[in-house]
């Protein structure tokens, strides 16, 4: 298990995590602008959400199309 914090329009925020998960969102919330040093307003965790739920809606659009391609085989 591994530690992750932010801190939020003043607030900290402390989660333990399974480390390839921590890794993963970790890079994923650095990747998006947030900072874990520093403190973060608000609409950067919406931005850093909103892409992640962007590639969750492709992926699952990626998914259907393989199964209806897999059913006309």
């Amino acid at each position: 298990m591994k530690s992750v914090g932010l801190t939020i329009s003043g607030n900290r925020y402390e989660v333990k995590l399974e480390d390839d998960f921590a890794n993963f969102v970790i890079k994923d919330l650095e990747e998006a602008g947030v900072n874990f040093r520093l403190d973060n307003k608000p609409d950067k965790l919406l931005k850093a959400y909103l892409r992640l739920a962007k590639q969750a809606a492709s992926y699952e659009s990626e998914i259907e199309m393989l199964i209806e391609t897999l059913d006309s085989i």
